[in-house]
């Protein structure tokens, strides 16, 4: 019991040596923008489906502009540009199909994540 006790106190020790405040400094900002860009997608891709279908739901139908949006941003995550900004603009534009209404941009969804996890992959193992 004691051992345990000495083992979370030296954790603690440890912990207040580094200091709270140099967690935050790691925080990469980039993962921030992200979010906020497939949030502004998915209001984007709500509104577009919104104005675009009347119907509530519909199954089979791939809507063309979501296809090329989700295309584009899977393929935009294996591009490096400056700054990190392929990142946000990819989720931007996955975030399209993502925020459709129910029944629309489910197949573009997949299609846009399965092309960004492939050449991930791919980019990972150096293939390319």
């Amino acid at each position: 019991m004691q051992q345990g006790c000495l083992c979370k106190s030296i954790w603690f020790i440890n912990l207040n040596k580094r200091g709270f405040g140099d967690f935050m400094n790691e925080v990469p900002y980039s993962m921030l923008y992200c979010v906020i860009s497939l949030v502004i997608g998915g209001f984007l891709g709500l509104s577009y489906s919104y104005n675009r279908y009347v119907q509530p739901y519909v199954e089979g139908i791939i809507d063309k502009l979501a296809l090329i949006c989700s295309i584009f941003g899977g393929l935009l995550f294996l591009v490096n540009l400056p700054y990190n900004l392929n990142y946000p603009i990819a989720c931007l534009l996955l975030g399209i199909p993502f925020g459709m209404r129910p029944g629309y941009g489910n197949i573009e969804l997949i299609i846009g994540i399965l092309i960004a996890t492939i050449g991930y992959l791919i980019k990972i193992w150096g293939i390319l």
